[in-house]
Order: structure tokens, then C-alpha cells, then sequence
């Protein structure tokens, strides 16, 4: 079972839509939201759930443009969401500006869960890092760090474990929104954990078309009817669309038609999880 969480052009909301096969999607509870935020700037935007070994759910989130903390929020079924607060990730530096899109995973190597998100530490013109901090409990947490800087502006990082090891996929932020630039779309590198640092690996060309962000990547089921083992979402941000593509090295990715991928309408922004 696969879970998606997403919030929608009109409704800054978390919304759960599941499937089987990762391939039809269908949304939770009517297509009404699962959680409405309390706190904060009252947004739910770039949605992200983690199953932690317990079984249980944290939901984390931007919280809004300019917020500089993410929203969090935790349940053991998916409906009922407790213990709904801002974690003040960036409070030691008081020229940030932002912290967007925060997905977690686990850190085996420290036997942590490992939060990332993308913050610009500066006045001035946006320019974004990804920054990190861990937890064991998701109630206390260690001082907030630079995680990936590849030199250059980086939004959307999304970590996921794959047979040889972990990938990094992320938007590259440079240039402009606006067609034809060299710029705005996913690329992806290696990741290595070790005990004294995280080693990152060479930098991906573009994956996908220009103008998308928000990458997410699961595996298929073995059984799927399609010739592809991996499938990469991304938001379409500039023309309001949600771009499936499919891949069996994680390097080469084919875009698939709507046919192949039914994902739940005017979605933004969402996450996959495969349900334990």
C-alpha cells in the first residue's frame, strides 16, 4: 500500500490519497482534508508523513512563505492528528528567511531520524541550502546544520533508500520561471552516511523538463504492468500540472502519460510513502 500526501492549489491543507499498485490513486476521506493546521500561519504546504519503527505517523510541513520553524503533527492511524506544534528549526539564525518543504528519514548510521528542508541564512535575494537537525523522539532535537550545498540555490530535497544505497534528488533553483531556462528542474546524487559526515556524490544532469520541483521517488510493486521499476513525481509548478516519470537505473527517467499514473486532481507539492 502506498500513501500519497499532497495539499491543493485551493486549500493549503494535508490531503491523503492511497493506492496499491503506486499507479491509481485514490484520495482519503472524500477528498476532504485529514488535517486542517492550528498553528502558525494556519498553512499546510509541501506535506510530508514519516512511519517511524513504531508504526506511528509525523506529518511535517512548511508553514507558510516566510515561516522560519515547520509544522509537525503526529497520529497512530492517519485520522486522528495529535500534538500539533512549530519546531523552530532555524531560531539560532536570525537572518533566515524561510524553511521550506522539510522531509525526514531515517539515519541509521546514528540511529536518528534526520529532518532536512531548504532555508536562505541571508538578507537579500533568496538563495537556499538544505539544512538538517536529528531527533530520536520528535520532541527533542539537535542544533540545526548545513546539510547539502552544492555551491549554487537548491530547493526540494528528498532522500530515498534505494538497493546500492541512498540518492538525494533536488530542485536545482537557479535561473528564472519562465520557459526555456537552463535551469528550475530535478537532478539527483549519491548520498553516503558515515560516522564522522554525509558524503554527497556528483551531481546528475537535469532529470526532467525545466520548470518542475517537489520531486518524490518510489519503487513499484514487483508484479506492476509497466516496464519501469522507480517512479518520479514532480509539481509542474509554472503550468499547473503533476508530471509522472518512470525509470529502472535512477539515472534515465521517460515521462509517462495520464493514462499510466491517475493522481487526484490540482495537487501541489506532494510525498509517497510505502506503508510498513
Amino acid at each position: 500500500m502506498y500513501l500519497l500526501s499532497y495539499f491543493k492549489e485551493d486549500a493549503e491543507n494535508l490531503f491523503l490519497a492511497e493506492s496499491t499498485d503506486g499507479l491509481t490513486w485514490t484520495e482519503r476521506n472524500g477528498g476532504r482534508p485529514l488535517l486542517i493546521s492550528p498553528i502558525g500561519t494556519g498553512q499546510i504546504r509541501d506535506p510530508f508523513i514519516l512511519q517511524d519503527k513504531s508504526g506511528r505517523f509525523h506529518a511535517l510541513w512548511t508553514d507558510g512563505w516566510s515561516s522560519c520553524s515547520i509544522g509537525y503533527a503526529s497520529s497512530a492511524d492517519l485520522v486522528k492528528w495529535e500534538d500539533a506544534r512549530l519546531i523552530p528549526v532555524m531560531e539560532q539564525f536570525p537572518d533566515t528567511q524561510n524553511a521550506w518543504a522539510p522531509e525526514a528519514f531515517y539515519d541509521a548510521t546514528h540511529g536518528v531520524y534526520r529532518i532536512i528542508w531548504s532555508s536562505t541564512v541571508q538578507p537579500g535575494l533568496r538563495n537556499h541550502r538544505i539544512w538538517s537537525t536529528a531527533t530520536r523522539d520528535f520532541r527533542s532535537f539537535k542544533e540545526s546544520s548545513l546539510f547539502f550545498d552544492p555551491g549554487f540555490n537548491v530547493i526540494d530535497a528528498s532522500v530515498m533508500t534505494a538497493d546500492d544505497g541512498q540518492l538525494l534528488f533536488f530542485k536545482d533553483e537557479r535561473g528564472r520561471n519562465e520557459p526555456g531556462t537552463d535551469f528550475k528542474a530535478i537532478r539527483s546524487c549519491r548520498m553516503e552516511i558515515n560516522p564522522d559526515e554525509i558524503v554527497f556524490g556528483p551531481l546528475s544532469d537535469l532529470l526532467t523538463p525545466s520548470l518542475m520541483e517537489g520531486p518524490t521517488v518510489y519503487k513499484l510493486p514487483k508484479d506492476t504492468r509497466l516496464p519501469w521499476k522507480w517512479i518520479l513525481l514532480a509539481d509542474g509548478f509554472y503550468e499547473g500540472y503533476y508530471a509522472a516519470f518512470g525509470s529502472n537505473d535512477l539515472a534515465e527517467w521517460n515521462q509517462l502519460s495520464k493514462d499510466i499514473i491517475r493522481l487526484p486532481a490540482r495537487i501541489r507539492h506532494a510525498s509517497v510513502l510505502r506503508l510498513n
